[in-house]
C-alpha cells in the first residue's frame, strides 16, 4: 500500500513508484477506505500501527496541535500515550490517541470523548488533569497531565501487599475523590472501573485516579459487563440499575487486593468469575491479614457485599474510617496555631536538619513555638 498515511491526515502527498516488472494499479479513495477500515479491525489495527511509527520520530509526524511529541509512552487496546511537550507553558503533557479501530466506529468515538468532557470537567488534586480534546489525523487525541510514579498494579507485582498504613492512606485518597466524583454536577459521576492499575502512586505518597473510559452518570437502563472483571459489582453484572455504590464494591476488592495481594473472587474462566461475583461470599480477610483492624476488616465486608443497599455507602463513615489512626488530632487554644509537616520515604537525618533551620527561623523572629515530632503507629522504623 502506497501512500496509506495521507488518507488518514487528509493531505496531499507524492511519490515516485518504480516498478521492474508489468503491474497492476488498484486507486482507493477515502470514502472506500474508510468502509475497510469499519469493516476489518485487523486493517484498522494495522494504520495505527503505522500512524504510530511515524509519530514521535525524527523526520515523521512530530506534531500534534501545539504539542511537540517526544515518545511513546504507553499502549493499551483502546489507545496510544505519546510523552509530550506543551511549549506555550513549558511542561510535559501526555497526548493520548485513540485507535482507529474506534475512531471510524461511532459508539467508541463517543466514549472517548466523554472520557474527556468528564474528567475535565472534574477539578479533584486526586483525579487527573485534562486539558483539551483535539480533532487530527482521522482520530482523537487528549491532552492531559503527565503523571510521575506506578500504578498500583505495577505496585503490587512489584513488591507484594502493602501495609495497613500504605492501604488506609491510598484508600482515603480514592475515597476522596470518588465523593467528589459522586457529587459532581446535577447526577454524580459513577467511575465503573476502579482497580489498580486506574490508580497512580507518586514517590511521595499521593495518587490519581485515571482512566474514566466508561466512567458515566448513574445509570438507569441494562448495561453491558464492562471494566475488569475481577472488580464490577453484581449488578453491573445483572444489567441492574447502577449508581455510586457499584465504584464502593470496586474499592472493597482493591483494599482486599492490596492487603492480601490476591483477589477475593479467582477462577480459571470468565463464566465461573462471574458465578463467584454474583453468588459466592468473600472470604474473611482477617484470615490471611491477621493483624488488620476492626473498622477496616467491617468496611471490606460490607462494601463486597451483593447487594448494593447492604453496601456502606455513607462517604463521611468512609472517610472516617479509612483516617489512617495515626494522624495527629490537635488540640488548640483560641491563641495558638498549628502547622503539620509530614515528611514521607525522607531519612532521619535529612528531616532533622530542616527542623533544625525551621526551629533557627522562628528563634531569630523570637516567636514562641514548640516542635513535637511523631512518627506513624505502622511506620516500620
Amino acid at each position: 500500500m502506497v501512500g496509506e498515511i495521507s488518507l488518514l491526515v487528509k493531505s496531499t502527498y507524492s511519490a515516485d513508484i518504480v516498478a521492474l516488472t508489468e503491474a497492476s494499479a488498484f486507486y482507493l479513495d477515502r470514502t472506500r477506505f474508510q468502509l475497510l477500515i469499519e469493516r476489518h479491525p485487523d486493517l484498522a489495527e494495522v494504520m495505527s500501527q503505522l500512524m504510530t511509527s511515524r509519530m514521535a520520530h525524527y523526520g515523521g509526524i512530530n506534531r500534534v496541535g501545539k504539542y511537540e511529541l517526544r515518545g511513546k509512552l504507553g499502549e493499551g487496546s483502546m489507545a496510544t500515550v505519546f510523552n509530550a511537550w506543551d511549549p506555550d507553558l513549558e511542561r510535559e503533557v501526555a497526548v493520548k490517541m485513540l485507535k482507529y479501530k474506534f475512531s471510524y466506529d461511532e459508539v467508541f468515538l463517543d466514549r472517548f470523548e466523554r472520557e474527556a468532557r468528564t474528567i475535565a470537567s472534574l477539578n479533584h488534586p486526586n483525579i487527573i488533569n485534562v486539558y483539551e480534546i483535539i480533532d487530527a489525523f482521522s482520530t482523537r487525541f487528549i491532552v492531559m497531565e503527565k503523571l510521575h510514579g506506578q500504578d498500583l498494579s505495577a505496585c503490587l507485582a512489584q513488591n507484594g501487599a502493602f501495609d495497613l498504613a500504605q492501604t488506609r492512606d491510598i484508600l482515603s485518597q480514592v475515597a476522596s475523590a470518588l465523593h467528589y466524583a459522586h457529587n459532581h454536577g446535577e447526577t454524580g459521576i459513577v467511575h465503573r472501573d476502579i482497580k489498580p492499575s486506574n490508580i497512580v502512586l507518586d514517590a511521595h505518597g499521593n495518587i490519581k485516579l485515571t482512566d474514566f473510559g466508561i466512567a458515566s452518570p448513574p445509570q438507569n437502563e441494562e448495561v453491558n459487563i464492562e471494566g475488569t472483571p475481577s472488580y464490577p459489582a453484581p449488578e453491573i453484572i445483572r444489567g441492574d440499575l447502577l449508581d455510586g455504590r457499584a465504584d464502593i464494591y470496586a474499592m472493597g476488592v482493591m483494599a482486599f487486593h492490596m492487603l492480601t495481594a490476591s483477589l477475593p473472587f479467582s477462577a480459571a474462566t470468565l463464566s465461573r468469575l462471574l458465578h463467584m461475583q454474583l453468588e459466592q461470599t468473600p472470604p474473611d480477610i482477617r484470615n490471611t491479614c491477621t493483624d488488620i483492624d476492626q473498622e477496616l476488616a467491617e468496611f471490606i465486608e460490607s462494601a463486597l457485599s451483593k447487594e448494593p443497599q447492604d453496601r456502606i455507602s455513607d462517604w463521611q463513615e468512609i472517610r472516617r474510617i479509612l483516617k489512617s489512626p495515626s494522624q495527629l488530632k490537635l488540640m488548640l487554644d483560641p491563641h495558638e496555631l498549628a502547622v503539620v509537616i509530614r515528611f514521607r520515604d525522607t531519612a532521619y537525618q535529612q528531616s532533622a536538619t530542616l527542623i533544625n533551620t525551621m526551629q533557627k527561623l522562628l528563634n531569630d523572629e523570637d516567636i514562641n513555638h514548640q516542635i513535637e515530632m511523631h512518627r506513624g503507629e505502622y511506620a516500620s522504623s
